[in-house]
């Protein structure tokens, strides 16, 4: 069965306007690449044999110019409205021949060598009604944790890493958990997964190794630091 991966790239990137003159997909990561360059060509170095972008349509439109080449390895599932992450899978799933697929926020970047998209998916063969898994990663917290005793500080850890585990924006789900569970429109994150939990079918997998995530303009500069000798 070929492996397949839906790349969600249709984020509005907000937080990094008017930093960036485009949508964050665009922006340039590290020795040329850009991001959502990056993570095609990570997918496939990982034996993904196909890749098909959720995009909107302005994103589509400067990767067309940006990076042309770039289209001739993957699909294009394009959104003349934004339709949220549910709305995109859902739409996306027109392009795909499988019964199950990788699914990956196009920010959300794996530094694990020893990580590749077919240990999830394999995931959903090691539990009987697995509908869905989620690739769990470690996160720092992003202040300064203080312990303190009638007011005395007694302790301080700067930007520690958190006990828990997060999810890492990686995926697996079969076609039929998508169809059972995914809202047409909005994000399959604010409900579908609640319920699959709910129901038994989602299942998890432990990310051994360091994970990074691009949310705003600092940890923008911050990946593009990480990747720069690996680009």
């Amino acid at each position: 069965m070929p492996m397949e991966s839906i790349v969600l790239c249709g984020g509005e990137s907000k937080r990094m306007k008017p930093y960036l003159p485009f949508n964050k997909p665009l922006a340039e990561i590290g020795g040329g690449r850009l991001l959502v360059e990056y993570q095609v060509d990570w997918l496939r170095s990982h034996d993904v044999d196909h890749v098909v972008l959720a995009i909107d349509k302005e994103t589509y439109a400067g990767l067309r110019v940006l990076r042309p080449g770039l289209l001739d390895f993957v699909d294009c599932s394009v959104e003349d409205v934004r339709l949220g992450t549910g709305g995109a899978v859902v739409k996306a799933l027109e392009l795909l021949d499988s019964s199950r697929f990788y699914l990956m926020n196009v920010d959300d970047i794996i530094l694990s060598d020893g990580y590749g998209p077919g240990d999830l998916l394999s995931v959903l063969d090691g539990f009987d009604g697995a509908l869905g898994s989620v690739l769990l990663g470690r996160a720092r917290f992003p202040f300064g944790v203080v312990e303190t005793r009638s007011r005395r500080v007694v302790g301080f850890r700067q930007k520690p890493i958190l006990d828990f585990r997060v999810c890492a924006g990686h995926y697996a789900f079969t076609v039929e958990g998508v169809e059972r569970y995914f809202p047409s429109r909005g994000n399959f994150e604010d409900g579908a997964l609640q319920r699959m939990a709910r129901d038994g079918v989602l299942y998890s997998l432990d990310l051994e190794g360091e994970w990074i995530t691009v949310n705003n303009v600092k940890q923008l500069e911050a990946a593009r630091r990480r990747l720069e000798g690996l680009c």
